[in-house]
């Protein structure tokens, strides 16, 4: 019997070695790491690439080369396409016509580069760094004419690796660099920090992510001009990084991105200093766990829309839903409420205790609503996570694996342990269950 898997197409800019990271390599490196093993998939370049329209109804986009065909894919990821827009964006309005799911929109809409992107960003409320940016003579006279404030960055507006990116404290340095540029510049507020975070959004989800710090010798936090890189636990990262990071690649219309943000060492405010396209995954720091988050990212993706239009439609939910916990010694019911602004589902509990032996782990009790039956459980599969309470005070919570069935339909997800007795409901759902399982309509539950 044959197995029937989804078929995904990555499509670069230009063609390459057939091992290279730019093209063929990078297919191969996530299938080395133990990726696309729900798939099969293929390669191919825009600029190889035949577009084809004969009359309303008939169109086709492929390559007569090696007969690949777009309208044979379930889903067809641009890894790399800046270069050749006007290709991309053509092709990406086919897969949008014979409906077939890609990654992602910023194709279409062609918004190649930081400043396009920080314009998007800022008009969607996302904090970004102070910038300007204009023609080469535009920015000469703004310094000449209006700006005093340093020091600044001034850096390559499609810079990549801290390449051309300079901390300038003058007016004279300033207008000399400008001046000498060969590309098109940016000129923003330099941000007071101890690193970045560089989080990993694979599938709108924020899935990996590491934390840069400078080498001391420059300004830079990229790895590549010297800089240290620590890869975090991203179940511990602050949900307040993982909120801007997932918000920015939504706006960006990225459903897979690197993130990069920083935090104000003296306000701690936050910002996005870029939301790019999922660059160095297979190069560059921790690429082992990088390469299985990137590829968990594509699974779900390609799961939620493959494997959804055959067996399982998204279910529609209220603002407050029925839910069981199962896995108990009896499953307990519970009233949940439904938060889209929450990253993660959280449960009241009566206690939780850290037990501290030779495998350490927590014992927590659980309480029926409806009859008061105490069920205590204990388990060594426990996380740490930062989660800011409805005060606005960020608290270290553990974190569980629960099985919770909502309309029938069973589902596995982490879920924090807190004390919401104060709060209405026992249960709150975040975006982490939500994604790719419902929709929410506020209209039902009021």
């Amino acid at each position: 019997m044959i197995e029937n898997k989804p078929r995904i197409l990555f499509v670069f800019a230009k063609r390459a070695a057939e091992t290279s990271t730019r093209f063929g390599g990078f297919v191969e490196r996530i299938q080395k790491n133990g990726g696309l093993s729900y798939a099969t998939a293929d390669y191919v370049a825009l600029e190889d690439l035949i577009l084809e329209v004969k009359g309303p109804k008939y169109a086709r986009v492929f390559d007569p080369r090696t007969g690949i065909n777009l309208n044979d894919y379930d889903f067809v990821y641009f890894k790399s396409w800046q270069s050749m827009a006007g290709i991309a964006a053509s092709a990406a309005l086919f897969l949008e016509a014979k409906g077939i799911p890609y990654a992602d929109e910023q194709v279409k809409s062609n918004i190649v580069g930081k400043t396009a992107t920080y314009m998007k960003l800022w008009g969607a409320g996302v904090s970004v760094p102070a910038s300007v940016w204009g023609s080469k003579s535009a920015l000469r006279h703004y310094v000449e004419s209006l700006h005093s404030d340093y020091p600044v960055i001034i850096k390559a507006v499609n810079g990549q690796k801290g390449q051309d990116n300079f901390l300038v404290k003058n007016r004279k340095d300033a207008l000399q660099i400008i001046e000498q540029a060969e590309t098109e510049m940016v000129i923003q507020e330099f941000i007071p920090n101890e690193g970045d975070y560089r989080i990993g959004v694979y599938g709108n989800r924020a899935r990996w992510g590491i934390f840069r710090r400078s080498g001391g010798k420059s300004h830079l936090n990229n790895t590549s001009a010297g800089a240290s890189a620590e890869l975090l636990d991203i179940e511990t990262v602050d949900s307040n990084v993982l909120d801007l990071a997932e918000r920015a690649a939504m706006v960006a219309g990225l459903a897979i991105s690197g993130v990069d943000v920083i935090e104000h060492k003296t306000t701690k405010a936050l910002f996005i200093l870029e939301a790019n396209q999922g660059s160095q995954i297979v190069t560059g720091v921790d690429t082992e766990s990088n390469m299985k988050a990137f590829d968990e990212g594509i699974k779900d993706l390609v799961h939620r829309r493959y494997v959804r239009k055959s067996n399982r439609p998204l279910q529609v939910i209220g603002r407050h839903t029925a839910v069981t916990i199962e896995g108990l010694d009896e499953p307990v019911k519970v009233l949940a409420k439904v938060d889209t602004g929450a990253y993660r589902s959280s449960l009241h509990v009566e206690s939780v205790d850290l037990i501290e032996e030779d495998t350490p782990f927590i014992r927590y009790t659980i309480k029926d609503p409806l009859n008061g039956t105490l069920h205590i459980r204990e388990t060594s599969e426990f996380r740490r996570a930062k989660i800011k309470n409805s005060f606005g005070i960020k608290q270290v919570r553990f974190v569980v694996g629960m099985r919770l069935r909502i309309n029938g339909v069973q589902y596995k997800t982490s879920v924090s342990l807190a004390d919401r007795s104060t709060q209405k409901y026992p249960l709150l759902i975040g975006r982490k269950l939500l994604l790719g399982n419902f929709i929410v309509n506020v209209e039902l539950g009021k």
